[in-house]
């Protein structure tokens, strides 16, 4: 089941960071959802998996963050 966590939000583009387990761990999933044309407009999945969902939110987290700065 994957869970929604942080969001960035820009005009009618929305990030947002959920888990999903994958193989008996985790991993991170980033959308961004362009709601003025209801489309999602790219997905991002973490290479690395983690043991909890937790520990994936969080490295998702960080990376939408390190993302949003590199813009």
């Amino acid at each position: 089941m994957a869970t929604e966590s942080q969001s960035q939000q820009k005009g009618q583009l929305k990030a947002f960071v959920q888990t999903a387990p994958q193989a008996g761990r985790y991993v991170w999933v980033i959308a961004l959802v362009d709601f003025g044309n209801q489309q999602i407009r790219r997905t991002i999945v973490s290479d690395d998996t983690f043991t909890t969902s937790d520990a994936a939110r969080v490295a998702g987290d960080a990376e939408l963050k390190a993302m949003a700065a590199d813009h």
